[in-house]
């Protein structure tokens, strides 16, 4: 999922930002109390509140302003929180904080550690069919029907797309958070074009060099 996207839904309620930080705070690298911190951040920022004041945090969180200013310092030293400067209506700059490369970083994780799924650690299978059909049946959550299995094998047996392609096109597809085969066919088919296109190139520029090089020849024989 694109991290911009990923911020969108969460602004919108769509997506839990509490449970994404339950989840995912330990691989980004926050304590649990850090983690605290930046759930009741977030819930200051949904009223509107973004400026770092760790009185107003004391008033929700059992925690003396001391072990506050301690655990904002961490968050920032660790850049998980920023403070930006933001002009007003009134034209005078204040300063505001951002969560945004928690956000960040959590999804980054989340697509690192899909692309080792997908690619770098390969199950066992009794063929690259077997593997492409599990693969997106997993990462798609739904079964396959047998013309979309018949659409795999023919990227593997007729279009000749190697295993590695075919996934890279699966991760392309799940980051867009288009679970369907046409456009994993479509990414496919555009990839294929494009190196095709740059053989052409190459394949004129050499021939180009080649005649350049006859031409040449012929004029120092008739010298």
């Amino acid at each position: 999922m694109d991290y911009l996207l990923a911020k969108k839904l969460l602004a919108e309620e769509i997506l839990d930002f509490d449970k994404l930080i339950l989840k995912n705070y330990k691989t980004i690298g926050m304590s649990e109390f850090e983690a605290i911190v930046v759930i009741e951040l977030n819930n200051q920022m949904k009223k509107g509140s973004t400026f770092l004041s760790p009185a107003k945090l004391g008033k929700n969180l059992s925690m003396s302003q001391e072990e506050l200013l301690t655990i904002l310092d961490k968050l920032l030293k660790k850049n998980l929180l920023t403070i930006q400067l933001k002009k007003g209506k009134n034209g005078k700059e204040t300063e505001v904080f951002l969560l945004d490369n928690i956000i960040e970083r959590i999804f980054v994780n989340y697509q690192n550690k899909l692309k080792d799924e997908l690619i770098n650690k390969p199950k066992q299978y009794e063929s690259n069919a077997e593997e492409i059909v599990d693969l997106i049946e997993t990462h798609f959550q739904k079964q396959l029907k047998p013309l979309e299995v018949e659409l795999i094998q023919k990227w593997l047996d007729e279009d000749k797309f190697d295993c590695l392609e075919i996934k890279k096109a699966l991760l392309d597809a799940v980051k867009a958070n288009k679970f369907n085969l046409s456009y994993v066919d479509s990414v496919l088919s555009k990839r294929r074009l494009r190196d095709k296109k740059a053989t052409d190139v190459r394949y004129e520029v050499e021939n180009s060099e080649l005649l350049k090089g006859i031409f040449d020849s012929w004029d120092d024989s008739k010298k």
